[in-house]
């Protein structure tokens, strides 16, 4: 079977359901990623990598 369908109403109801979610919370960072202790060069490209897969709602330059 192929993706089910979705009706006008319900992508509308999606889409201005993601509007809001991103005028209320877009400038709010809800996660963050740093490492703890002393790392390597290999955990802190992972910790890199890790930002930008969370990247819609995570700090991206968060310094610690």
């Amino acid at each position: 079977f192929g993706p089910v369908s979705q009706s006008r109403h319900q992508r509308r109801a999606r889409a201005l359901s993601r509007a809001r979610a991103e005028r209320e919370f877009g400038n709010v960072p809800h996660s963050f990623v740093f490492p703890w202790g002393r790392v390597g060069s290999s955990a802190r490209g992972l910790g890199r990598d890790l930002r930008r897969v969370l990247e819609p709602l995570t700090a991206r330059d968060l310094r610690v």
